[in-house]
């Protein structure tokens, strides 16, 4: 085996090919997180002239030359292979500790445990709990099995759907609130229309919204951009709108009439939202819905869109993203799982985040910073809104 760099090209052809690949392990989110001060390096295995390990590392200087690295759901390699798991995470450590590192985070796309659609284990289901040893064996701290969202740096729970089936075995598997308000959506003149540069701003409009309305940051109008000209192909981003002389004319009677009538726009923006396709999924990344057109269920017609986009792709699962692994209803974070169960998938949880050490003294400083920064952050956001 070889431990080498390799090019985007190599990488970007070797990690489509690894089952636990995503779009954030690729030369275009490299190029993404360029633009916020991350240098990159794109490094592999080779055995018999072919790739059989590979993981784009981030890293970005903190003080001094000194570097904190995380691979973004890396490492891609199959973990069951324990000799090439330690050859491939020795020869990392080496490399980057000889570039100022003192920390590598990873946090692979590789579920723990098998969960039903409550989040319940499944009795006689799989478990990869030997990945966690194998890690840890190899001085890699795990963060444990953590449930809030917003506590690892991507979300350790997530809720999945399988579309490799017919469309009607789909809608039988959902709840009847979900069904309802499919229906419910379909009737209403509402437009799907790809985003583009003249229409980019009601995208933005949007999410902005939605961000305040849920207490917490939204990207920029810049990253929203990159995104789109850094994937190509590979991004969805569309925007539901309402053709409000339709509505008025066929909905005389309906609650949000006045609301509608009172709008200056024939096409008023209602949801949006962005999709990444990866070799074996949809990813529904960042969605938002003007909380006043609620009503309307605009954001299952954004999910029905994204869902048969994703059987066109021939693609078996569609990933609706993050939720919280507490599913008690009196948490906050209730509603996003209710909404996301509705569509009758299953709740996937990830082993979670790993941390190799290189300066204990360096890391310690580092955390406090960093707990600092992101303490002062929050202060200034609630103080604005």
């Amino acid at each position: 085996m070889q431990f080498l760099k390799l090019t985007e090209h190599e990488f970007d052809n070797a990690c489509n090919k690894i089952p636990v690949s995503c779009f954030c392990q690729s030369s275009s989110w490299a190029k993404i997180k360029k633009k916020t001060g991350w240098i990159s390096y794109f490094v592999g295995v080779k055995e018999n002239k072919k790739i059989i390990a590979c993981a784009l590392i981030l890293g970005k200087k903190i003080f001094l030359n000194k570097y904190i690295f995380y691979s973004p759901r890396g490492l891609l390699l199959d973990y069951k292979n324990e000799k090439l798991l330690k050859f491939f995470t020795n020869n990392i450590k080496k490399f980057l500790k000889n570039k100022g590192g003192i920390v590598l985070k990873i946090d692979p796309l590789i579920m723990y445990k098998h969960h039903d659609n409550s989040g319940n284990y499944v009795d006689d289901g799989f478990s990869n709990q030997s990945i966690i040893d194998s890690l840890t064996k190899l001085e890699f701290e795990h963060n444990g099995f953590t449930k809030d969202i917003l506590e690892d740096t991507q979300f350790r729970w997530s809720y999945c759907l399988d579309v490799n089936k017919p469309m009607e075995e789909i809608l039988k598997g959902m709840n009847q609130r979900a069904r309802r308000c499919i229906r419910k959506c379909e009737k209403y003149p509402l437009e799907v229309v790809d985003v583009n540069k003249n229409n980019i701003k009601d995208f933005k409009d949007i999410m902005q919204h939605t961000a305040e309305r849920q207490n917490r940051f939204d990207r920029s109008l810049e990253y929203y951009q990159r995104m789109k000209k850094e994937f190509g192909d590979r991004v969805k981003m569309i925007i539901i709108y309402l053709d409000r002389d339709k509505f008025l004319s066929d909905f005389p009677k309906d609650k949000l009439f006045n609301t509608v009538k009172n709008e200056k726009r024939n096409k008023i923006p209602i949801s949006a939202g962005l999709f990444v396709f990866d070799p074996d999924r949809l990813n529904y990344l960042y969605g938002g819905t003007y909380s006043h057109y609620m009503h309307l269920m605009a954001q299952y017609k954004l999910q029905m869109t994204m869902i048969n986009a994703c059987r066109e792709k021939g693609l078996p699962i569609y990933d609706f993203g993050g939720i919280s692994g507490d599913f008690n209803e009196h948490n906050p974070m209730y509603g996003v799982f209710g909404f996301k169960r509705g569509f009758g998938g299953y709740v996937v949880e990830y082993i979670g985040e790993f941390t190799y050490v290189f300066n204990k003294l360096s890391y310690k400083m580092y955390n406090i910073a960093y707990k600092l920064y992101r303490t002062i952050n929050r202060i200034r956001f609630k103080m604005s809104n």
